[in-house]
């Protein structure tokens, strides 16, 4: 790897010594990536008030990004300075509906959004609320919608902004919103481990769990699909998610009911390292049981974190396909090649990580690609159906 090549990746350090050139700053976050995150859509970014302080005299306004007040944020004449000074440096500016309250009328001028939430209000209260705005040229975001009931009756208001749950994609961080039943999960988890499982058996035990049932057939309806028909049954979505994504599937789910009550970023570190791996036994070639098995080995070497136990006592929780346990243990086989150059990249072992590689005859310069892969990838969750 040439370290240099990370000159591309990074800020240029001159941009914060001496005096801040703003608009080259901007122009320097936009091609960190701001616009590839967000699609080019607009972003609407919460800020404190210590925060807006400084971005408001540092960045000039852009169309992908607004900016949103915490709604902890004192109405008061400092934060109203700010906020004209956001307006007149052409700023997006989402407050939340107290400035729609009597008295607040200077801040109101100031927003190009209000933020209104929805939930327990009656359509006077609503209607109210938009035609003050509307008085002000300002914009109205419905918030906190939470069923299609909803959405039809705050349609009639003619608005065009529109937040909650039900436009949320199904991923697999909201699967675990509604705690399943765990002792069915990991009855699930322990029948899809085996080889060549039974549908038949899969799909009596899913019919006994309605509610994770449902997970699995809301998850492959979401939209990240693009399925044109829908799923509708425990039976289409056995065959359509076929043997090695329902593994993949039920794992993750698995692992991040384990990892509740754990340190939230034990559950990411480890799905991260499943599909690390994974893409790595692709590039290296490996026979197709070795890439299925390469995403199991990388998600199971996070155990003693996700468990609080060391691995040998993990493993004997869990019923893990042999090859998976040599890995995990120590034992040579394609697998451990694949999880000990995860590790050595993950741990910046770089005289290892080139050992290995060498060893396995791999360019040692697509570790690092891959690794921008999964990155990119967790970021979307396209990673568990590729």
């Amino acid at each position: 790897m040439n370290p240099d090549k990370l000159s591309n990746k990074c800020i240029p350090l001159s941009v914060f010594r001496g005096k801040f050139d703003s608009k080259q700053l901007n122009d320097v976050l936009v091609k960190a990536g701001l616009e590839h995150l967000s699609d080019n859509k607009t972003v609407i970014i919460p800020f404190e008030r210590r925060t807006l302080k400084s971005v408001l005299g540092y960045f000039f306004s852009s169309r992908t990004a607004g900016i949103e007040l915490s709604s902890e944020e004192v109405f008061d004449d400092e934060l109203l300075d700010l906020l004209r000074i956001g307006k007149r440096n052409q700023f997006f500016i989402i407050l939340d509906e107290r400035a729609l309250h009597e008295g607040k009328e200077e801040f109101l001028k100031c927003a190009s959004h209000i933020k209104l939430d929805v939930r327990n209000k009656s359509s006077e209260y609503i209607r109210k609320k938009v035609e003050k705005a509307q008085a002000y040229k300002t914009k109205i975001i419905f918030d906190q919608i939470r069923s299609d009931d909803e959405f039809r009756k705050l349609s009639a208001f003619n608005n065009d902004f529109f937040i909650g749950d039900l436009f949320a994609k199904q991923d697999l961080s909201e699967v675990r919103t509604n705690k399943l039943n765990e002792g069915s999960l990991l009855n699930v988890f322990q029948h899809v481990m085996r080889e060549d499982y039974c549908y038949k058996k899969l799909t009596d035990i899913l019919t006994l769990d309605s509610q994770l049932a449902h997970k699995l057939i809301a998850f492959l309806n979401s939209a990240m699909y693009g399925r044109e028909s829908g799923i509708y049954s425990i039976k289409q979505a056995i065959c359509f998610i076929g043997e090695n994504n329902m593994r993949k599937f039920i794992s993750l789910l698995t692992a991040q009911e384990l990892t509740d009550s754990r340190p939230g970023d034990i559950y990411f570190k480890a799905a991260g390292r499943a599909r690390f791996c994974e893409l790595l036994a692709k590039k290296m070639g490996k026979k197709r049981s070795v890439i299925d098995r390469a995403f199991l080995s990388g998600l199971f070497s996070s155990l003693p974190d996700i468990l609080g136990l060391d691995m040998e006592e993990a493993l004997e929780l869990l019923q893990i396909h042999q090859d998976i346990r040599k890995a995990l243990t120590g034992k040579q086989c394609d697998l451990k090649q694949v999880v000990d150059i995860v590790l050595a990249y993950e741990d910046a072992d770089w005289e290892r990580l080139n050992q290995l590689s060498a060893r396995c005859k791999l360019s040692v310069d697509s570790v690092p690609k891959l690794y921008q892969q999964m990155l990119e990838e967790m970021q979307t969750d396209t990673y568990l159906m590729n």
